[in-house]
């Protein structure tokens, strides 16, 4: 028994037509729901997915989503409308969420960028009508096989250089070298002062910025590493290098700086 099917592509809409849902505020298809979510993708990379309609012998209409378009789903995985930014940083090969919550970068997985596009689909096949292949959407577009690729894709839309974490950059993140080095230049620039004929030690200058890092909840950095980082910003803040003949009261020689002091305001 042999089942006659047409098949007609649907023709995507003309520039000014744009997915007019002032006429059909709901939508009636997977492309045209994600669409609507995305526009500025959708200028961008085109249709979100290829899709066919399929009408038996009865005359029954089918939507049947054929495959998605790799570089829009790639792109929706950072949504600045949202303001949900994620980034693949390329000199560690890792993904990075911002959190809202405490506006600092965190590390993901590609696994769960998977789990965040397969989310969407999930919810775009809730929200369909009764004449689209929801099995085809639900099923075989959220498969591993489908989205890994998409995923790995994103790195390149979605690539940050080594600018994206650096000390001079707005961008935080929860653990990395560059947070220390920020953390140092934010207690020199807020607590070191310029004092004439004061003496200030390294060993001091590390006690006061463990007590800074502790007022800001965050673990304080290595002593030898502290120190190979404060000598640096104090030079380009004071014009100063580390001294080896400074001597205190007592007459012991002293490693660190003359004419600095540290004021570390008293914490509430």
């Amino acid at each position: 028994m042999s089942t006659n099917f047409q098949v007609k592509l649907e023709k995507g809409p003309s520039p000014e037509e744009q997915f007019c849902f002032d006429v059909q505020p709901q939508p009636r298809t997977p492309g045209q729901w994600f669409a609507l979510k995305y526009p500025a993708e959708v200028q961008r990379w085109g249709a979100p997915i290829l899709e066919a309609v399929v009408s038996d012998q009865r005359g029954n209409r089918i939507v049947q989503p054929l495959t998605l378009n790799d570089n829009f789903f790639a792109s929706i995985i950072s949504d600045g409308q949202l303001g949900h930014s994620v980034v693949f940083y390329q000199p560690e090969q890792q993904w990075f969420f911002h959190d809202p919550a405490d506006q600092l970068y965190h590390p993901t997985s590609e696994e769960k960028l998977v789990v965040l596009l397969s989310a969407l689909i999930s919810r775009c096949a809730g929200e369909m009508p009764a004449d689209v292949d929801l099995i085809r959407l639900f099923r075989d577009l959220r498969s591993d096989e489908v989205l890994k690729p998409i995923v790995k894709r994103a790195r390149a839309i979605h690539a940050a250089d080594s600018t994206f974490f650096s000390t001079t950059s707005s961008h935080r993140r929860v653990e990395g070298p560059e947070c220390h080095t920020q953390l140092a230049r934010g207690f020199v620039r807020s607590t070191v002062k310029a004092e004439k004929d004061r003496l200030l030690s390294v060993g001091e200058c590390y006690e006061r910025f463990s007590e800074y890092c502790r007022n800001h909840s965050v673990e304080a950095v290595h002593r030898n590493s502290f120190k190979q980082l404060i000598v640096e910003i104090i030079k380009e803040e004071f014009g100063l290098g580390l001294r080896k003949d400074l001597q205190d009261a007592g007459g012991r020689y002293l490693l660190g700086w003359k004419g600095l002091a540290v004021e570390l305001a008293e914490r509430n």
